[in-house]
């Protein structure tokens, strides 16, 4: 490190160590940064602890950040999601209100992590109303794909497969699939899946919506919940299983090479092991499912009020030889 780091040089390292989950790194970069008086120091220690699942220090950090720069906005805003996360939505929204009322504060962006507070909260009708006066093209598919899950929880079933269905056409048609984008699909098809699902009971569309969720976005939550409900299993006997499954993959991922290993590891409610593998196999490509074996099992004990199925999976490890 040299004696006089170019602050913008430490803020883009800090943001790629966060990226990669580098938190050590991110906290000493952020250290520095606060050494050299800049506000961003604190939004990046913050980060890092919220990733840490620090919240209270990342609040506390925070805290002496708008006392030292009350008008910088970004770390208000920062302040309302993690208040938020922390299911303190009192705060959170005085957070947010604050946040709006500092200069040059980013307007759409505040309001909608305000809406997927409101959300979170349970005020879904005040979390639309705010979601619809958002306008940032930068945002947009992002605020609409929110939109259409306060639709869902609003029972306007209909209107939110007419949006997911034109935020699916908007998304494919674009020239290239960032990250951002193949979750927000993930999302969206979920939630058709949903409004399907709740709206008209069909169990085989909405059940082909989840699966094209899964398919960009392994674990998106509102998909795999989906699958679950519609598999509708609940039993007194049921367990929470950690299990770590190898297989062998269906096509070589480099010229020359034969088709890779791969492990993968789930967290599943069934009654035994046996079950658990089978609905870790319900949600995989046909043909790798034959050659699934389970490695390794973590029992977390009964889970009796819980509907049985996947509640997560991981990427899957591919091993190369």
């Amino acid at each position: 490190m040299s004696a006089s780091p170019d602050p913008e040089e430490l803020i883009r390292e800090a943001y790629a160590a966060l990226d990669d989950e580098d938190l050590g790194r991110a906290l000493e970069l952020s250290g520095y940064l606060l050494q050299a008086k800049h506000a961003r120091g604190f939004e990046i220690m913050a980060l890092a602890l919220e990733k840490q699942d620090r919240l209270e220090d990342a609040l506390d950090v925070l805290r002496k950040g708008v006392m030292a720069v009350p008008e910088a906005f970004p770390l208000w805003e920062l302040m309302g999601n993690i208040y938020s996360k922390a299911e303190d939505y009192e705060n959170a929204e005085t957070a947010y209100v604050t946040a709006l009322a500092c200069p040059g504060s980013n307007s759409a962006s505040i309001c909608y992590n305000m809406s997927v507070m409101l959300r979170h909260s349970g005020n879904p009708e005040q979390a639309l109303s705010i979601a619809i006066q958002i306008n940032s093209p930068a945002i947009q598919v992002k605020v609409d794909t929110l939109k259409v899950s306060l639709l869902n929880s609003l029972e306007r079933h209909e209107e939110a497969a007419e949006l997911s269905n034109r935020l699916i056409s908007e998304i494919m048609a674009l020239d290239e699939l960032g990250d951002e984008d193949m979750k927000d699909l993930a999302q969206v098809y979920a939630e058709l899946g949903r409004a399907i699902y709740l709206g008209s009971g069909n169990k085989q569309g909405a059940f082909e919506s989840a699966w094209k969720s899964l398919e960009w976005e392994r674990s998106e939550p509102t998909a795999l919940w989906l699958v679950r409900e519609l598999i509708g299993r609940k039993s007194a006997e049921s367990r929470w299983f950690h299990i770590e499954v190898e297989g062998n993959w269906y096509f070589p991922l480099e010229q020359g090479k034969t088709p890779p290993k791969f492990r993968v590891t789930y967290d599943v409610v069934a009654d035994n092991i046996e079950e658990a593998i089978m609905f870790a196999k319900h949600l995989e490509p046909p043909e790798i499912r034959e050659s699934m074996q389970v490695k390794s099992v973590g029992d977390k004990g009964s889970h009796a009020n819980y509907t049985q199925g996947l509640y997560w999976r991981s990427p899957y490890n591919f091993v190369l030889s």
